[in-house]
């Protein structure tokens, strides 16, 4: 037991060593770089997908210039190393870096670059029409931000694409619960899902193919259709008596 204590000790000592004699190294190294070839290692590294090694250069110039430019650029290739990796938990930390970019920097014109991806990282996040639709409405809430806030920017193309896709699964959302209404008779419930879903998204394909079941439940409130008067005889002259 002893023996084994004392291996394993001296295997963490030389593990604790090894990493020190690492980051030493790491350390001398971009010591003697400028930070465009920081960059450029941190490029290389992730070209290659090596995102753990790329984020280290990454995070040296975001933690070393975080008001420059280049550290700011950084900053957001650290978040794009943790998306890349598509995990839930590499997700979640790619979410929380974008979004400190975008309220750290409110002005920084990569803001729209960083708005686009906590978009697509809450979108990517959604698990269908009929499930919880919070990530939907996340993704839908700063892709508005971007094609506000930036409207000509190169990344705001795609944020409209991606926004369009965003308010379909909502409108959706509101369409397939309005039809359950109906199917069980509930036509007040019915009426106030279609009436939201035309004043939200009127311009999407669910609010199109809605158009029978508002006819449908229009007609329940409109109640059942009077027959039309009888005329009444033509009254006879003096001449026919």
């Amino acid at each position: 037991m002893r023996r084994a204590f004392v291996v394993a000790a001296v295997l963490l000592f030389a593990a604790c060593a090894s990493n020190k004699n690492a980051d030493q190294g790491f350390l001398a190294e971009v010591g003697s770089l400028s930070k465009e070839q920081v960059m450029e290692r941190g490029d290389a590294l992730a070209a290659k997908k090596k995102w753990d090694d790329a984020r280290k250069y990454y995070s040296f110039l975001a933690d070393s210039f975080p008001n420059d430019p280049a550290g700011r650029r950084a900053a957001l290739k650290v978040a794009d190393t943790f998306y890349a990796a598509q995990d839930p938990e590499s997700l979640t930390e790619a979410q929380l870096r974008y979004r400190d970019f975008a309220n750290r920097f409110p002005n920084d014109p990569n803001r729209a670059y960083a708005l686009l991806m906590l978009g697509k990282v809450s979108y990517s996040q959604r698990k269908g029409p009929q499930r919880d639709l919070t990530p939907v409405r996340e993704a839908a809430d700063n892709l508005k931000q971007l094609v506000q806030l930036f409207p000509n920017s190169p990344y705001t193309k795609e944020g409209r694409e991606l926004l369009a896709e965003c308010l379909e699964d909502l409108a959706q959302h509101e369409y397939q619960i309005a039809k359950h209404y109906a199917n069980i008779g509930a036509w007040q419930g019915a009426r106030q899902r279609l009436d939201y879903l035309l004043a939200n998204y009127p311009d999407t394909a669910a609010a199109k193919a809605a158009a029978p079941l508002i006819e449908t439940v229009e007609e329940q409130f409109r109640g059942p259709t009077a027959p039309p008067p009888t005329p009444a005889p033509p009254k006879k002259s003096a001449d026919q008596h």
